[in-house]
């Protein structure tokens, strides 16, 4: 489980292929980050590199934005689903 969870982390897909792989253009990509809901990994040179973990993320995002929640409500669901699954899997 736990290098399941490690190879989730690995950055691997630039955002050209993630705009591809989630369908979620470029600007709204880095309006995600600018709201602090994941934080993409960076090459040397600066160019953004996704995990998998970044991908589940922007595809939880996406429905949320779809009803009409806006960034600081989506930052505040997220955190709680994070804290949910947490707590299920100390239990």
């Amino acid at each position: 489980m736990a290098v399941e969870k490690a190879e989730k982390r690995v950055p691997k897909y630039t955002m050209g292929v993630v705009v591809k792989l989630t369908g979620v253009p470029d600007y709204r990509l880095r309006r995600y980050e600018e709201a602090g809901l994941f934080k993409p990994a960076r090459t040397p040179a600066g160019q953004r590199l996704y995990s998998d973990a970044d991908l589940e993320v922007i595809r939880e995002i996406v429905p949320l934005e779809e009803e009409g929640i806006n960034l600081k409500g989506i930052k505040a669901i997220l955190a709680l689903r994070r804290e949910q699954t947490e707590k299920r899997s100390t239990s």
